[in-house]
């Protein structure tokens, strides 16, 4: 209903104008008869009528075009004193272009409307005084009649503008409420978007860790189980635990989307020496190095450090080779921990296999240390050949204001 009233709203000043002529006409009709020897007498009268009509219905659409019509009306009634309005209140109808073209228009114009209405209102006062013979003889009710006339078509006028400067601001408090709800309907979206990826992220950390080691404990039982059968059973275990720890991992995952009472447990920093152990059962070896005393982290940024190594690891397991070999050094400082993570092939003359910069394993290292407060550089080490290095800052706790 409502969108119908908007779109019919340039329908009302039309309406009302039809409206406004078809009842004067009916009022005056039986003084302005149109007949034979009257034509040049009314037909004046009956033009003016319906001009003053047209500007009413113009003067929301057309508004110079409607007080030019107005202004023409009374400057032929100037030169026609028969198109004079015999009946004072038919104009009443200057009030209504005044008010709608006032409400219609903005800035400097207003001003041009404001001389309008009053240049109408002394005119309409003039015309009266002449064809009416209002004031006539007594100088000062006729200076009250023109104040008065003058003074109604400023209210006329005055009225307008307030009611022009309600509606605009009432449009732009629609409007900006209109463009709020766009917008939290905009950042809703991207906070599910953000979380998707989120999840998306640690679905992927999680599962290509896991499935890394498993790979190469399967391939490893594979060949080693016609030479060494006894080696296939640590193998087995070892991919029995990897499998359970992920599935864990998941759990924990899909518990955070539920929500649980106690709050979900993440890794963290406490759980490297683990990672390391169930990386170096799978056939990578890794050398673990520390330096200085580790601060305080919030869970998010311990749970940030977890990955990155873990996706380190994962991609050097992956990605360099059987027998490949990687040194994580963690240096604490009081400001933060600077991790670095170097990779290096079982050959060294055997280039390792290219790591995918766009991939989604390296963005999710540097988004991770990007949300926790730091940064992450990653790319081939410049001083062994076929190698790769992981170096990473995150702030700790105190320097970003954080309570843990």
């Amino acid at each position: 209903m409502r969108s119908f009233m908007h779109r019919s709203r340039w329908l009302f000043e039309p309406a009302l104008a039809l409206i406004f002529f078809v009842l004067w006409a009916l009022e005056v009709v039986g003084r302005h008869q149109i007949g034979p020897g009257a034509l040049r007498s009314t037909v004046p009268f009956w033009a003016a009528l319906l001009a003053l009509s047209i500007a009413i219905g113009i003067s929301r659409l057309l508004p110079i075009v409607a007080m030019a019509a107005g202004a023409a009306v009374l400057v032929g009634q100037l030169f026609f004193p028969t198109a004079i309005f015999d009946e004072p209140l038919v104009y009443l109808g200057y009030a209504i272009v005044i008010l709608v073209v006032a409400s219609a228009v903005h800035g400097r114009m207003r001003v041009v409307v404001l001389v309008f209405a009053v240049g109408v209102g002394v005119s309409i006062a003039g015309l009266l005084s002449w064809w009416l013979g209002i004031g006539r003889g007594d100088p000062s009710a006729r200076a009250m009649f023109f104040t008065l006339c003058a003074a109604a078509a400023t209210v006329a006028w005055l009225s307008g503008t307030l009611i022009g400067v309600w509606g605009r601001k009432r449009a732009d408090e629609l409007e900006l409420a209109l463009a709020t709800r766009k917008l939290r309907a905009a950042e809703s979206e991207l906070s599910v978007a953000a979380e998707r990826e989120r999840i998306a992220q640690d679905v992927h950390d999680i599962m290509a860790h896991s499935l890394s080691v498993i790979l190469a404990q399967a391939d490893g039982a594979r060949l080693l189980a016609d030479e060494r059968p006894a080696a296939v059973v640590p193998s087995l275990a070892t991919i029995a635990s990897t499998a359970r720890s992920s599935l864990t991992e998941v759990r924990v995952l899909i518990e955070t989307l539920l929500g649980t009472p106690h709050g979900p447990t993440h890794p963290g920093l406490g759980d490297l020496d683990e990672l390391v152990k169930r990386l170096s059962a799978s056939g990578l070896s890794v050398s673990v190095e520390h330096f200085g005393e580790i601060g305080e982290f919030t869970a998010a940024q311990q749970l940030a450090i977890y990955r990155i190594v873990q996706e380190g690891l994962t991609n050097t397991l992956k990605h360099a080779g059987p027998g490949a070999s990687a040194r994580l050094a963690l240096d604490g400082r009081d400001d933060g921990i600077a991790l670095s993570l170097a990779s290096r092939p079982a050959d060294d003359r055997k280039p390792a296999a290219a790591v995918n910069e766009a991939g989604r394993g390296l963005i999710g290292m540097r988004e991770r240390a990007r949300l926790a407060g730091g940064w992450l550089d990653a790319g081939p080490d410049d001083d062994v050949p076929g190698g790769y290095l992981v170096t990473a800052y995150i702030p700790a706790v105190e320097l970003e204001g954080v309570t843990a």
